[in-house]
């Protein structure tokens, strides 16, 4: 197989390629949110705390670049753009919810 159809190949799978990586990137994200606020864990110490929170943001972090530079070398730019909304999304919506659950 060519290098030229295999490109073409892997564009051509961007549009049923992108809702897939979406569920996933929900899913992860509410879960590493989770995590780091403790809600999936109750830390007996800070230092337990502490941990679970660099544990979170660095899954969350690793992921979001690798997603960015991945989809970014294939070309497949609504995956690309879902990955990023799917993955900042539900953990800016969650903090709004508990702060507006908060007041």
């Amino acid at each position: 197989m060519s290098v030229i159809r295999l490109w073409r190949r892997v564009r051509r799978a961007d549009r049923p390629v992108a809702p897939v990586v979406g569920a996933a990137n929900v899913l992860l994200s509410s879960l590493l949110f989770l995590l780091a606020i403790g809600v999936l864990t109750e830390p007996a110490t800070g230092e337990q705390e502490n941990a679970a929170e660099g544990l979170a943001l660095r899954i969350f972090c690793c992921w979001l670049l690798g997603g960015l530079v991945l989809f970014a070398v294939l070309g497949m730019a609504r995956t690309l753009l879902g990955h990023l909304v799917t993955l900042l999304l539900p953990p800016l919506l969650m903090t709004v919810a508990l702060l507006a659950l908060g007041s």
